[in-house]
């Protein structure tokens, strides 16, 4: 550790070496802020790979693994000064940090369009029926931040929970002071101290959308592409975002845009952004920015880090594919033109108009989906003044990304628990057939997408613990769901310590026709046998991920015959027959039987306390007995010498049998339907301490005793027409229904 420290510190003061020659600062007395640096480079110092250890869930933020960004220094050039830096000994790489642009076309002509219209093309409508978004899915908006206080967004805002706001402290200790709804991540330079007013580059939660001005020809990126993807809906004002119930955190890694209108920002701010998104616990990373296409240099390590990152913790980016499509290089700039990352979805545009590729849309290996690029209403910043705070987006592939990101809350939020590859198969696997370009390459992969097909054909996945009687069945056993006699689903147990939780996949109706669908029964099956309880494919908004699902198979009620085990020793059986007197009445047991003891808790024991058994002796003189009566439903032990059984028929004891509990142990028939204990004896729960069951066939005690884990537990369920013991606190009446 001493000697990493070292070459840290030996690299690092080499860089502020670098950074100070050919500076003289600001002049003593001077107390006017430097100058901002004319660029950054990023460098990656070599002992970062070493100071992760394997076994750490979650990497170290990108500070903390080597990566720094250093300001150029004044004489130099960005590239001069990253080979300067390449030179020094302890670091890895240096490269200057590249450009990422707004993906939109500045200028271009606005097309009013009804909204509803637009989001036909997605099926919106369709997926409402069934997602309209969960709170607890959170979508990070990386941008030139979004208008905190807008009526259609405000509601939706995510919340950091660990955070104080306005106090100026980190209190989450995450590297960002104050950030509430989320991190800016932007530098101060020479063009956006001047045309924005920039003059710290502090990680602060100040988010709010600055790009533009009502008079500029195109203003509010960021709070433009927050309201597609997440407006709030139904709510009697505005618009309606595609995932109107998502939460959105906003994450500020462009400037103003200045002069141009076009916000600017840089790819290691980016990758940081990617990087503080995953770990505030977004689902979903929006990106409506892009490189320059063919720009390398923005292929860096600190952006394919924070990618791999998301990748790990199966969080989905979708990215612009930007709006190269009339430039000499069509193709996708970076994040977007990643292939070698499934979680990074590039999105390209359609034209609204013509139902085909937009023309400015770049297009070639890296896009995976199309959606509209014009045509879309949205938000914009309430402090520029305007009639009202919505217009229709510019033309771009920043304003598809938002539909397919919003597209993805959706599914997200219809099933919770899906992998980040599941989620990505429905959308594409759902998308509309993109018509063939002019152009003839690919511009939507693999097509446009549409809410309303993926939605439908989200599957439930259930978990929970698998039983047999209530105690764990044990892994490799498979579980199968069948709706209206259709196999919907195959699943199985795993082992998990000393349980056998399962897990399975149930397909919709939309993926398999009679399978899901609102208030649908879901039957599980494990041994061929029904298990309980079942299950209600859920309604709408609600989550297809169902956790805590437990099922049991439960041992069958006895048939028109019931048999028990006797014999070897001692055995604790039911008399079903008539009341009569014994040993007349048992006359059902095996001819080698020799005695009958019946336990009854209200005789005296002769100790001053109750509780006593009652005896019979098959071949002893009647004054020997002190059991006259035998009664249907009593308990008792019978002793015989040889391993037997005794059948005779079901009485078929009807629901509501009450039995009169004494205080102490009590041996007693249960005659209810076969359930877990818990819910068997919960009219008497707080006035029993433990519940005893003889095994016949091992002759070994069973206790269950309530409260206890139930790996602690021998037994878990009161089958139905089997014997047990149970010590009450209190006289109780026991109903068994």
């Amino acid at each position: 550790m001493i000697r990493r420290f070292a070459r840290f510190a030996a690299a690092a003061l080499a860089a502020a070496w670098l950074a100070g020659a050919g500076s003289a600062g600001p002049a003593a007395g001077d107390d006017s802020p430097p100058p901002p640096p004319a660029g950054y480079v990023v460098v990656e110092y070599d002992w970062a790979a070493g100071s992760v250890r394997a076994a750490e869930a979650d990497p170290p933020p990108l500070d903390q693994r080597g990566f720094a960004k250093l300001p150029v220094p004044p004489g130099m050039t960005a590239d001069e000064y990253a080979r300067a830096l390449a030179r020094r000994p302890g670091i890895r790489s240096a490269v200057p940090d590249a450009p990422v642009y707004a993906a939109r076309v500045p200028n271009d002509p606005l097309y009013p369009a009804n909204q509803a219209a637009t989001l036909n093309i997605i099926g919106a409508p369709q997926a409402w029926d069934m997602s309209t978004g969960r709170e607890e899915v959170v979508v990070a908006v990386l941008d030139s931040g979004a208008d905190l206080t807008h009526p259609d967004l405000a509601p939706r805002l995510w919340r950091n929970p660990l955070e104080i706001a306005g106090d100026g402290i980190d209190n989450d200790g995450n590297g960002c002071i104050d950030d509430v709804y989320g991190c800016r991540f932007v530098d101060v330079t020479p063009g956006n101290a001047l045309s924005c007013g920039y003059t710290s580059s502090a990680r602060t939660g100040n988010v709010a959308d600055d790009n533009g001005t009502l008079t500029s020809a195109s203003h509010s990126h960021g709070t433009l592409v927050a309201g597609i993807i997440g407006a709030a809906g139904n709510n009697g004002i505005g618009i309606s975002g595609v995932a109107w119930n998502v939460r959105l955190m906003i994450v500020k890694v462009l400037d103003c845009g200045g002069a141009t209108g076009t916000p600017s920002g840089s790819m290691f701010n980016v990758a940081q952004g990617i990087d503080y998104a995953v770990r505030m616990g977004a689902r979903v990373i929006n990106l409506s920015l892009s490189s320059l296409p063919g720009d390398t240099s923005a292929d860096t390590a600190a952006l394919r880090a924070a990618i791999e990152f998301a990748q790990q913790r199966g969080v989905i980016i979708v990215a612009a594919a930007g709006n190269w499509g009339s430039s000499p290089n069509p193709s996708p700039g970076y994040p977007a033109a990643y292939t070698q990352y499934p979680n990074v979805i590039g999105v390209g545009a359609m034209d609204t108009a013509t139902g085909g590729w937009a023309p400015y849309s770049a297009w070639g290996p890296g896009v995976d989906l199309a959606a509209p690029g014009d045509s879309l209403a949205s938000t914009v910043r309430t402090d520029l003044g305007g009639a009202q705070p919505y217009r229709i987006a510019d033309r771009g592939t920043s304003f598809a990304a938002p539909v397919v990101s919003g597209a993805f809350a959706l599914v997200i939020s219809r099933n919770t628990r899906l992998s980040a590859g599941e989620y990505i198969d429905l959308l594409r696997s759902t998308a509309s057939p993109a018509p063939p370009a002019s152009h003839g390459g690919n511009w939507a992969g693999s097509g446009i997408v549409h809410a309303g097909r993926a939605v439908a054909r989200v599957p439930a996945l259930v978990t929970g613990n698998a039983f047999k009687d209530w105690k764990d069945i044990g892994p490799g056993v498979e579980v199968r769901a069948r709706i209206a006699g259709i196999e919907c689903g195959v699943g199985g147990t795993f082992a998990f310590g000393p349980a056998s939780p399962y897990i399975i996949r149930i397909a919709a109706d939309a993926e398999k026709l009679g399978c899901g669908a609102t208030g649908r029964a879901v039957v599980l099956s494990m041994q061929g046998q029904q298990a309980i309880p079942t299950l209600v494919w859920p309604g709408p908004d609600a989550d297809l991920g169902l956790v805590g699902q437990d099922i049991s198979i439960v041992t069958p009620d006895p048939g028109p015959t019931v048999t028990q085990t006797v014999g070897g020793s001692w055995a604790n059986i039911a008399h079903l027959t008539a009341d009569g007197s014994p040993p007349a009445a048992l006359s059902y047991l095996p001819p080698d039987w020799t005695a009958a003891y019946a336990w009854d808790p209200t005789a005296p024991n002769g100790l001053g306390g109750m509780g006593a058994f009652r005896r019979v002796f098959r071949d002893a003189p009647a004054y020997t007995a002190s059991w006259e009566t035998v009664r249907q439903y009593d308990a008792y032990w019978v002793e015989a010498a040889a391993p037997s059984t005794v059948s005779v028929p079901n009485p078929n004891p009807p629901p509501g049998r009450s039995v009169l509990l004494a205080p102490g142990w009590n041996n007693f028939v249960y005659t209810g339907s076969s359930r877990r204990i818990a819910e068997a004896l919960q009219p008497i729960a707080g006035k029993f301490t433990q519940v005893l069951f003889w095994d016949n066939e091992t002759g070994e005690w069973k206790t269950y005793v309530p409260g206890r884990s139930r790996f602690l537990n021998d037994f878990e369920a009161l089958l139905k027409l089997h014997v047990y013991w149970i010590y009450v606190t209190e006289p109780v009446t026991l109903v068994m229904n």
